[in-house]
């Protein structure tokens, strides 16, 4: 007899690894702990192109004054969302490369900071962000 397999359901998010020389942004959200620039894609945009929603969820959370070239994805990951034990997203990151421009972060978030590979392991982060971070500066950063 055949066993039955159930499919994983996914909200789905794009993250930005927004660089700055060998520093990344990150935000830092209303419990303290620091996560990327991003967000979930919404039902109505799933025909959309991923670099549009990120760069709607960017401006949301970064301002419209903000400028970065958006590269390819180059890592993408799962986590599990703290609102549930069986809600996961999925995630999707892009490489970007910040241009210029002053950051205005939104309600959502209370701080944002440059990091460089070294203050990894002394901030608090959302769940697997630590991972997905670290990941970026073993590869991109050396």
């Amino acid at each position: 007899m055949e066993e039955t397999r159930e499919h994983q359901s996914f909200h789905a998010g794009l993250k930005a690894f927004i660089a700055n020389e060998e520093k990344l942004l990150i935000l830092q959200d209303a419990e303290g702990l620091w996560e990327l620039p991003g967000g979930r894609v919404e039902k109505r945009e799933t025909r959309k192109d991923f670099k549009e929603i990120l760069a709607r969820e960017c401006t949301e959370e970064l301002g419209k004054d903000i400028q970065y070239e958006v590269g390819p994805v180059f890592h993408s990951w799962i986590r599990q969302a703290t609102e549930g034990k069986d809600y996961f997203i999925l995630l999707i990151g892009f490489r970007c490369k910040y241009e210029r421009g002053d950051i205005k972060i939104s309600k959502e978030h209370q701080n944002f900071r440059w990091i460089t590979e070294d203050e990894v392991n002394t901030l608090e982060f959302e769940n697997t962000y630590k991972d997905a971070i670290k990941y970026y500066f073993q590869r991109f950063e050396k």
